[in-house]
């Protein structure tokens, strides 16, 4: 098999978990692709420099995602998005308007309550749910040891819990 044949099937193996990471990091799935598209573009270029006895893969594309989208977060772009307040997302829901305006409410305040979290938690949370990777990969991806993870994760499922149910009694 290729370098490019090798790296065309670990592009289809973490693509999506990768993008699921990085828009709920960032405002809109147009700039999730974009820098999904360009987390794999580094790793490509980088893949001389990563070091297997040092961690995983997984867990090195991770640190490259996330670098990313901290350096997304202080672009001009970034500030440009949250001040026109538009949905960047695309074309309707097919469950209709009321469904769209719901969907868009529980996204809100779920992006609201991950806000609350501790980075670490966040992070935790993000990568187990919205990227689907296990323990032990969440463990290595942020330097930690399995049960550390564990119980990270108890923690911040119990403050996200507790923060949305704020947004529900309060209607924030």
């Amino acid at each position: 098999m290729t370098d490019q044949a090798a790296f065309a099937t670990i592009y289809r193996q973490h693509s999506v978990p990768i993008f699921r990471y990085l828009r709920m990091r960032v405002p809109s799935a147009a700039a999730a692709e974009d820098l999904t598209s360009e987390a794999f573009l580094r790793a490509w270029r980088k893949l001389p420099d990563f070091q297997p006895g040092v961690g995983s893969f997984t867990g090195w594309l991770y640190t490259i995602a996330d670098n990313l989208a901290r350096d997304y977060r202080k672009s001009a772009r970034y500030r440009r998005e949250l001040l026109d307040g538009e949905d960047h997302d695309g074309p309707d829901h097919l469950g209709g308007a009321e469904q769209l305006a719901l969907a868009r409410i529980e996204a809100a305040a779920l992006r609201r309550s991950l806000a609350d979290l501790s980075e670490p938690q966040r992070q935790c949370l993000l990568l187990r749910f919205f990227a689907g990777l296990t323990v032990a990969e969440v463990a290595e991806a942020m330097n930690k040891n399995p049960n550390s993870v564990r119980a990270l994760q108890h923690r911040a499922v119990r403050a996200l819990a507790t923060s949305m149910a704020g947004f529900a009694t309060e209607g924030r």
